[in-house]
Parts: C-alpha cells; sequence; structure tokens
C-alpha cells in the first residue's frame, strides 16, 4: 500500500499536487520523470482562467459533499483550502491544488477521478507519481498499491458485527500468545 498521508515538519501545513490540461503539451508524459519535466515547464506559462479548473474544482467541492450523505462537515478541512478559490487564483497552465498533511487516499481518489473526467493529468511531486487521464499511473511500481488502496476504501469501514466473537477464556488466550510465542522463538514470561 502507498502511504498518503504526509507526515511534513511541524512548520508544513499543506502539500500540492500539479494538475494540468493535457491539451497543453503535445504528448502524454510515458513516466514520472517525464511527467516533472512537464510540470516544470507548464508551471512558468502564463495562463489566465482555464473553464477547465473551474469546471474540475467545481467537480470536487460536488464529490466532497456528496461523501458526506448529509452530514455536515468542514469542506475547508477536508481539502485544505476551498478548491475553486485556488482555480480562480490560478494564473499558469498549471493549477496547484492545496491540500492539507492529513489528506489521504480518499481526497486523492476525489482528485483523480475528476481530472480524469475533464482530460487533466495530476502530479505528487512528493511521491514522483502521475495518474493520466486514461487511467495510466507512473511509476509502475506503485499501480499496485494505488489499486490496493481504492480497493480498500471502496470496501469502507469493517463491519463489527461480522466479526466472530472470541470465546476464549482469559487462560486460553494467555495459553495460545504464550504458544505462539515459544513457536516463534520469542521468550516471554507472563
Amino acid at each position: 500500500m502507498i502511504e498518503f498521508t504526509r507526515k511534513n515538519g511541524a512548520n508544513t501545513l499543506s502539500y500540492d499536487l500539479c494538475v494540468w490540461d493535457s491539451a497543453r503539451n503535445p504528448t502524454l508524459p510515458t513516466n514520472d520523470d517525464e511527467a516533472c519535466e512537464i510540470m516544470e515547464r507548464l508551471s512558468k506559462v502564463a495562463d489566465s482562467m482555464n473553464p477547465v479548473f473551474e469546471e474540475f474544482s467545481s467537480a470536487l467541492v460536488q464529490l466532497h459533499q456528496a461523501s458526506l450523505e448529509g452530514k455536515p462537515d468542514d469542506m475547508k478541512a477536508f481539502w485544505g483550502s476551498d478548491p475553486r478559490e485556488s482555480a480562480a487564483k490560478c494564473n499558469t497552465a498549471v493549477l496547484r491544488l492545496r491540500l492539507p498533511t492529513e489528506a489521504d487516499i480518499k481526497q486523492f481518489a476525489c482528485v483523480v477521478q475528476a481530472a480524469a473526467k475533464r482530460g487533466l493529468v495530476v502530479y505528487d511531486d512528493e511521491l514522483s507519481m502521475v495518474f493520466l487521464p486514461d487511467g495510466t499511473i507512473y511509476p509502475e511500481s506503485l499501480r499496485e498499491g494505488w489499486k490496493a488502496d481504492l480497493e480498500e476504501l471502496m470496501a469502507g469501514p469493517e463491519d463489527p458485527s461480522l466479526k466472530k466473537p472470541d470465546n476464549r477464556s482469559l487462560l486460553q488466550t494467555i495459553a495460545m500468545e504464550l504458544f505462539d510465542a515459544i513457536g516463534r522463538g520469542e521468550k516471554r514470561i507472563y
């Protein structure tokens, strides 16, 4: 699995995902290094308000609101800031979507889903991971981790009613732990 939660430093409260319109570059990147080069080049290209970024940021807000299922929540706590404000302030060909350091797979999945539907490329320079609109992920070594994380997200929390009750007595539990410890060569004294 991929560790999406950021543990940057005490002074860092957020980090950025870089998003750009795939139409702005003649070809899609074929690896994460190319994605980084394209992102750096397009970051220097001055641009006016991009309607695709506006649509994308609005979709992020809608995805968040739909995930709440009627429960109140602070959108800025989820996204770190209002994505629509980031899109409105963007003056380059790369939108830097600022997320809180606590962002996890749920935020990433929303970003990747909304971006792909609009032909946008998502680049996370902290993980050196790129998500293309066609579903391709670079580097290839992180694809399986991403897939596993998405499956876990889709499965949702474990249903406590499905857990089998542990009918062992305290003595049985201690005996099994002791047996397991001896079997592994550990020497524990209870």
